[in-house]
């Protein structure tokens, strides 16, 4: 079976699951919250505030989702049946990592773009300063979302059970994730460079969890 092949196997599943409905409701239900509810935020626009809330809460969210299903398919010994057929341990776990992504990525860009049309109507921003806001916020978002998807699937192949993993995804992968946020923080570096250091975390989180999972036992 083909990477593909998993992948929109994976993708099927996910996107019917009750967290990614909630999510693509909820996400763009709260930029409208913020719209109303917020007055000012120290003068950063709606549309990036949009894309840490998105990005801290959606990833929180994926990495749990990703940890449970992970596990609850070693208890009832699905990859059993994989693991005897010619597949790519790998490719398991690159499937169900790009198979939730996606979907949070979806439900985010949805939340940051009307986000930008809300902070456009709020405070007139022109179309630059508006694509400026939802580069930035993408870039936030899909960062730190990707450490979380690949930090959940590591914790997810190693863990022993469902409690242990989610209290590591909440005090080890939302950490994790959060640092990639250090150069915007403290005004030393570039956006590009959230975007490059996520690519290399969430590089080595797969590599490690594909490491991991090669040499398991089931």
């Amino acid at each position: 079976m083909s990477l593909w092949l998993l992948f929109k196997d994976e993708l099927n599943g996910f996107y019917r699951s009750k967290i990614m409905l909630a999510l693509w409701v909820g996400l763009p239900a709260m930029a409208l919250l913020l719209y109303f509810l917020v007055d000012d935020i120290e003068g950063m626009p709606i549309t990036v505030f949009t894309g840490l809330l998105v990005s801290s809460i959606g990833g929180l969210l994926t990495s749990v989702l990703i940890v449970v299903n992970i596990l609850n398919e070693k208890e009832k010994k699905v990859y059993d049946l994989f693991l005897i057929r010619p597949i790519r341990r790998e490719n398991l776990l690159l499937a169900k990592f790009g198979a939730v992504f996606l979907c949070v990525t979806v439900a985010s860009f949805i939340a940051i773009v009307l986000a930008a049309v809300l902070d456009s109507a709020n405070e007139g921003y022109n179309v630059q300063d508006i694509l400026t806001s939802m580069k930035d916020s993408l870039i936030i978002a899909l960062s730190i979302m990707a450490i979380n998807c690949s930090a959940g699937v590591l914790i997810g192949v190693f863990s022993p059970s469902v409690l242990i993993g989610v209290l590591l995804v909440l005090f080890g992968s939302n950490q994790l994730s959060s640092l990639v946020l250090l150069p915007m923080i403290t005004g030393w570096g570039e956006m590009w460079m959230i975007g490059l250091a996520s690519v290399g975390i969430s590089g080595s989180l797969l590599f490690g969890a594909a490491m991991v999972f090669r040499r398991k036992e089931f």
